[in-house]
């Protein structure tokens, strides 16, 4: 979960202070990662040039000096040689570890070449004040930038940042006589005229502060106020407390342009800072280019997007009421898994949503999609173990109508013991299908039992299967895919039409997107049904919103349709990621358009499905076996000519490259860490070749 344990933030910045030289330093500024749980994992990453590669032993050592690391003497824990090709989450099982303790650790492995690899690099951890076992946090990152432009207009500067980013300004300005000299600071999302736009419309962000000058040269920061649309629980209807700015970080505002009005004074790009605030983010680890010059800045928008709105440590809507719903986390955690490797974030926000879930049915059914993508990327299943009970109230069985095998969710649920189950604060739970409606729901019938929850039900039945199966529970695994079986086939026998389409319910026979789309994507269609589904979804077209988006791209690909895959993702209409650009966000927004949603935002990482569908679908790299010790390559690229990504995984980073000119020739090189084992299915192929770690070339 946490690589940088030993690195020591220094009020907010990363410093060269070391964790045993904490204790001389003001304690109110520094923050580091503190290891929370009794019983922490280990994990390692594996170099090596060899093709083929895979660990087959280990031994870890952990103590409490530096120098007895170093002499051998394990006084916490020595595993001793452990004949296993794990390097993911292996449990410590030493000495009991003490709070706000520093300790040290180490580990060496034996390859399948009988390779014996020297010890790693010591490296350190401190354990928290409290052994709670919550999730281990790294503190929020401040980084300072200078504008990319200045413009000066009569007594205004304008100061353009280039992007959107939750910051915070800092000022050097200068004042002659410090006599009724004051300034106004404008920051926004929009410009307009040179000026920051002061009346922006929807939910697009502007604020102003004024302040005196002093005398001569000097350095002002912006406190900015908190605003009750997100730091108020009585904001939402779920009674949720929003997530608040850690103290040491300071409140943050999301700003592109500053403008300083009535300044006289010369204005140099190191006079005004911004100070972007975000969860640690490496952006070397990742990257995406190809010979459509729209995907490629559309791919940049979204990983900036991971990156923008990481800033409160969770994943949250963007600026609106800052809080984790399933939707959002859902999207974010793909396309988070895409860019980086820091998993702890989307732990932290799974943790979060357990105990505070919103009021969509599908969406508390989503915590089990969640929870398993959490182990699948990671391949550490202590989250699984540890919310196991909670995890089974997510499914919603106790609705479960024993006659037909679903769900009838279509009046609300307000059944005081039910929410105490799922932890539910608000006063109802209901239906969405999707958001907002009306607009993106392609007129979506609602019955007394809607097609899409069940969808979502079975969906959720089959996560708790595999959940229940990580955790060694085999009766548990067995029960729930018998559950999710007879829901699937009772799906297949009454909610499809003589068409062969998916209705929207029991009661009505309208063919919607929605109901067809999540058949498509959750695995549900007939073999005798999925020509007609997948065909009645493309000539759909994206009536659905950026939500719904994540699971028609995943529809699309999943029926092998890789050219209107791609039309989907570049398109350049009302409904497409181009039109975000177009409209001037630098993140994805909350919707397609203006036009959609009147209090529409730009600061939305459920805008974001398009990132992970390039990774996971479009060049088709997904882990197949928690912890990508097996993936699965299997890149769709239709008319693209060229495509290269690279993509982080707890083992090491994948890279691939391809050229493809369609039915000419096909030519992919790929790199794979130790430890992996890769399917790679090259076009019109249905068997994988299988490789191990190293260099490959494909031809086709």
């Amino acid at each position: 979960m946490i690589y940088e344990t030993d690195v020591v933030f220094s009020a907010g910045y990363r410093s060269d202070i070391s964790l045993e030289e904490m204790q001389y330093y003001d304690p109110a500024r520094l923050e580091v990662a503190e290891i929370r749980s009794n019983n922490p994992r280990f994990s390692w990453m594996i170099y090596s040039t060899k093709n083929e590669t895979y660990q087959v032993s280990y031994r870890i050592l952990v103590a409490t000096s530096l120098n007895k690391l170093e002499e051998g003497k394990a006084d916490m824990w020595d595993s001793k040689v452990v004949k296993d090709s794990s390097s993911l989450a292996v449990y410590y099982n030493g000495a009991t570890l003490k709070p706000s303790t520093i300790y040290y650790w180490k580990v060496k492995i034996v390859d399948n070449f009988s390779r014996k690899y020297d010890y790693s690099e010591p490296k350190a951890f401190i354990t928290s004040s409290e052994l709670d076992d919550y999730t281990s946090m790294l503190p929020l990152e401040k980084n300072d930038e200078a504008p990319v432009e200045i413009k000066r207009k009569g007594q205004s500067v304008l100061a353009d940042f280039g992007r959107d980013a939750f910051s915070q300004v800092k000022l050097r300005l200068n004042s002659f006589t410090g006599v009724d000299d004051s300034v106004t600071v404008h920051l926004g999302e929009c410009a307009w005229n040179d000026q920051v736009d002061r009346y922006p419309g929807y939910s697009l962000r502007y604020t102003y502060y004024g302040f005196s000058l002093k005398k001569g040269y000097n350095r002002y920061k912006i406190k900015f106020v908190p605003d009750s649309r997100n730091t108020d629980p009585n904001q939402n209807e779920m009674g949720v407390s929003p997530v608040l700015m850690p103290e040491k970080t300071g409140e943050v505002y999301p700003f592109r342009y500053c403008e300083l009005e009535g300044y006289n004074g010369v204005v140099a790009y190191n006079n005004i800072v911004r100070t972007v605030v975000n969860y640690p983010f490496d952006e070397n680890l990742s990257y995406f280019k190809s010979s459509d010059t729209i995907l490629n800045q559309i791919y940049d928008l979204c990983k900036w997007t991971m990156r923008a709105t990481s800033f409160c440590g969770m994943f949250v809507d963007g600026d609106r009421e800052r809080i984790p719903y399933e939707a959002d986390v859902l999207i974010n955690q793909l396309s988070y898994f895409a860019v980086n490797n820091q998993y702890s974030i989307s732990r932290n926000s799974v943790e979060r949503l357990i105990y505070n879930p919103t009021w969509p049915t599908e969406w508390i059914l989503q915590t089990l999609i969640i929870a398993y993508n959490d182990y699948l990327y990671s391949g550490d299943n202590s989250l699984l173990n540890k919310y196991y009970t909670d995890l089974k109230s997510k499914t919603l069985n106790m609705l479960r109508n024993e006659d037909d095998y679903f769900i009838h969710t279509g009046d609300t649920i307000n059944d005081v013991d039910i929410f105490k189950q799922v932890h539910f604060k608000g006063k109802c739970i209901r239906d969405i299908v999707d958001w907002p409606r009306g607009f993106d729901d392609d007129e979506y019938e609602f019955t007394s039992c809607n097609t899409v929850v069940n969808e979502y039900y079975y969906y959720a039945l089959k996560m708790m299967s595999k959940i229940a199966d990580a955790v060694s529970n085999k009766y548990d695994s067995k029960y729930y895919n018998k559950l999710a079986l007879q829901t699937k086939n009772a799906i297949n026998q009454y909610l499809v039409d003589d068409n062969g389409l998916y209705k929207d319910g029991l009661q009505s026979d309208h063919n919607s997107l929605h109901a067809n789309m999540f058949a498509m994507a959750f695995g549900i269609v007939e073999e005798k049904n999925f020509v007609k589904v997948a065909d009645f979804v493309a000539e759909k077209g994206m009536i659905c919103s950026v939500y719904g988006s994540q699971f028609l791209l995943d529809a699309v690909y999943n029926s092998g349709d890789d050219f209107y895959g791609l039309q989907l993702l570049t398109d350049t209409t009302m409904r497409s990621w181009y039109n975000m650009i177009r409209l001037g966000s630098t993140m994805t927004t909350e919707s397609w358009d203006l036009s959609l949603k009147d209090n529409q935002d730009w600061s939305h990482p459920w805008g974001a499905a398009a990132l992970n569908i390039i990774s996971r679908k479009l060049m088709g790299i997904e882990p197949i076996v928690p912890g990508f010790r097996r993936v699965s390559i299997r890149p769709q690229l239709a008319s693209l000519e060229n495509a290269s990504i690279k993509v982080p995984t707890p083992l090491g980073c994948i890279t691939m490259s391809v050229e493809n000119i369609r039915g000419k020739s096909f030519n992919m090189t790929i790199e794979i860490p130790p430890n992996m084992t890769a399917e790679v299915f090259l076009p019109g192929k249905n068997v994988p070749k299988i490789v191990g770690s190293g260099r490959w070339h494909f031809s086709n």
